[in-house]
């Protein structure tokens, strides 16, 4: 029987006041001054996620009304199970 795959987690990168917002959901998780300081936290977050297991999605903005979503991140497959 095959498992279902866990939804992946939403991680965004949103201006704020100036400066740039990480979050997890609708959770804020950090502020930073720059876009780029931004994206390392939020793709240090993301990559995290699937190394625990859990795929993970990024998605920065909107930026000008435009959003830009990444690909998936899929962590790597296990061993594949044995029968007992």
């Amino acid at each position: 029987m095959r498992s279902k795959r866990p939804a992946p987690l939403e991680y965004f990168v949103r201006q704020n006041n100036g400066g740039w917002r990480v979050l997890l959901g609708a959770r804020v998780l950090s502020d930073h001054a720059t876009y780029a300081q931004a994206y390392r936290a939020v793709e240090a977050e993301a990559n995290r996620a699937v190394e625990r297991g859990q795929p993970s999605n990024i998605v920065v903005g909107p930026v000008g009304g435009v959003c830009v979503e990444f690909p998936v991140m899929e962590p790597e497959p296990g061993p594949p199970d044995r029968p007992a």
